[in-house]
Formats: structure tokens, C-alpha cells, sequence
């Protein structure tokens, strides 16, 4: 009897041992996917933020004109207004 209760540890032992094994297999695998998709994901962003710094800066120079003109126009209006 003392034998055969030796087996089953054993048997149990390695299924354990073997069951660690994979779950710890499936995990690196797992993370290796993540790791590549979030280098894929890296990649495309990198790739967008040229585009988005030159619409950035465009945006910005609008606005100077933008506020340039404001002011010019408020200049005329003030200058209208004391001529009158």
C-alpha cells in the first residue's frame, strides 16, 4: 500500500508541476501578444503625429490672424468713433 500511495503523490506532483508549468506558458504568451499589439499601436500613433503637429501649428497661426484682424478691426472702430 505504501507504494502505490507514493505513485499517486508522484502523479500528483508532476500534473501540478506540469499544470504551473502552463498556465505560466500561456501567461508569456499572452503578454508577448499584448506586447506586440501595443508596438503595432505605438507605431500608428507615431506615424499620426506629424500630421497632427502641423494641424496643431496651422490651428495656432489662424488664430494669430484671427486675433490680428480682432484687433485691427477694433483699431478701425475706435478710430471711426473718434473722428465722429
Amino acid at each position: 500500500m505504501d507504494g502505490s500511495h507514493g505513485r499517486v503523490m508522484m502523479i500528483i506532483l508532476v500534473a501540478t508541476a506540469l499544470f504551473l508549468a502552463g498556465r505560466r506558458f500561456q501567461r508569456t504568451m499572452d503578454t508577448w501578444a499584448g506586447w506586440g499589439k501595443a508596438v503595432k499601436t505605438a507605431a500608428d500613433a507615431a506615424g499620426k503625429v506629424p500630421g497632427a503637429k502641423s494641424a496643431a501649428w496651422g490651428a495656432f497661426w489662424r488664430m494669430v490672424a484671427v486675433g490680428a484682424m480682432t484687433l485691427l478691426f477694433l483699431a478701425l472702430v475706435a478710430n471711426t468713433i473718434r473722428h465722429m
